[in-house]
């Protein structure tokens, strides 16, 4: 059985990123996940608190990164959004530079 993410919400009140990120890298190991070098390099940012613009093909994880940044976000107590539109849509976004993804106040820029 796979163990749900809120379930590696650390329980002894230590929320710091290097924390949060071992505790998350540990839910994708148990769900049997390899992260792509994009993925990991993303994640090392977001959890150094930088801003990420992450332009890879669909299909290549975005949403796993967006995952992690719920995550963070739930240890913080701060709400986070994701939002996902249509391929049609998302064009459109791209080219106004609208943003995809936002969470806990750094954005995740998706194209």
């Amino acid at each position: 059985m796979i163990t749900p993410l809120h379930e590696f919400l650390p329980r002894d009140g230590n929320v710091s990123n290097d924390a949060l990120l071992g505790r998350f890298l540990e839910y994708v190991e148990g769900r049997r996940l390899t992260l792509y070098p994009a993925q990991e390099e993303a994640l090392l940012e977001l959890f150094e608190e930088k801003n990420v613009i992450l332009n890879t093909p669909t299909g290549s994880g975005k949403s796993l990164v967006a995952t992690a940044l719920h995550f963070q976000s739930l240890a913080h107590g701060r709400r986070s959004i994701h939002t996902c539109t249509p391929a049609r849509s998302r064009r459109w976004s791209t080219r106004s530079g609208a943003t995809c993804a936002a969470s806990s106040g750094r954005t995740i820029r998706f194209s």
